[in-house]
């Protein structure tokens, strides 16, 4: 991944996603999109499709859209992310000059060539820890009224010329329209994006510490394991330990607020949180939160 950012100046990817018969949705980290779905980066103004033999993904704490194939005769990945709008003139420049990844490793461009509208190039790595075994590869296709979208391509050398083609295909065959600034969040629905989800602090991944977590059931009930931290830091001290009971949100777009109402013999007063989207992160009460798939509801 931090090649990506190092290659060529990235952008976040507002993506969302459509298909038949279906509303437009904002795009999830962790969640998984299959071939033929559609994904529209409102920002960038460009509309794709999954395609058929590869899976769609947005790592966590991700701003690259991911295509994996999902095939056993064939292996690779695409990793799609935009930048700002450049001549593609410059930025084979820019791709031909490359970038050190440390003070032994350089990776750039080999021999760069405009296609069309699309600069292609295989991308190589100079110095030592290399793995010889893979090979990369980018294309760049840049909408006439705004920013472009690159897609970076790395594959075991036996797959090189498969990748090559379906990453060259993918960006081909997207569709430009004038970028919208328009918040990508203005219909964002949190009662089902919560469902099903865990949220808990961001210093929970980083430093490993016991916060408190927050399991959201599709059927409108949570459970909590509170450690006087996280979403109930300086609460009630009565909110500890394991709690119940149920949760919804009011309102869609980039703020709502998460109402948690207790369940249990001890009357908890029912507890409110403003929950605030914005360039894929997730804030309670003005602080960073993490966002996981849940596991704890599946008997429910």
């Amino acid at each position: 991944m931090r090649v990506l950012s190092l290659l060529v100046v990235g952008m976040v990817l507002a993506f969302v996603t459509y298909g038949q018969g279906k509303k437009w949705s904002r795009i999830q980290p962790g969640a998984y999109y299959e071939a033929g779905e559609g994904l529209y980066a409102p920002r960038l103004g460009f509309k794709a499709t999954v395609p058929s033999g590869w899976q769609g993904s947005m790592p966590r704490e991700s701003e690259v859209f991911l295509l994996q194939t999902v095939t056993t005769n064939v292996f690779g990945e695409i990793f799609v992310f935009g930048r700002e709008a450049i001549a593609l003139q410059d930025l084979k420049q820019k791709w031909m000059e490359g970038t050190d990844l440390s003070e032994s490793i350089r990776i750039k461009a080999k021999d760069p060539q405009i296609k069309g509208d699309m600069l292609v190039a295989e991308v190589v790595g100079v110095g030592e820890a290399i793995n010889k075994a893979n090979r990369g590869y980018a294309v760049a296709r840049c909408n006439p009224s705004g920013p472009c979208v690159v897609a970076l391509a790395t594959m075991p050398r036996q797959f090189y010329e498969t990748i090559r083609v379906a990453a060259e295909k993918f960006l081909q065959e997207g569709k430009f329209e004038a970028p919208s600034q328009a918040s990508p969040y203005a219909g964002f629905d949190w009662q089902e994006f919560l469902s099903q989800k865990m949220l808990l602090t961001y210093a929970y991944l980083e430093e490993g510490s016991k916060e408190s977590e927050v399991h959201f059931c599709p059927d409108g009930t949570f459970q909590a394991q509170v450690r006087k931290k996280g979403l109930f830091q300086n609460q009630n001290p009565m909110y500890k330990g394991k709690l119940t009971g149920t949760w919804s949100t009011k309102g869609v777009g980039e703020t709502t607020e998460l109402t948690l109402e207790f369940a249990g013999k001890t009357k908890l007063p029912a507890l409110a949180i403003t929950l605030t989207i914005r360039d894929e992160q997730v804030f309670a009460n003005n602080e960073r939160y993490f966002v996981a798939r849940s596991t704890e509801c599946k008997a429910r």
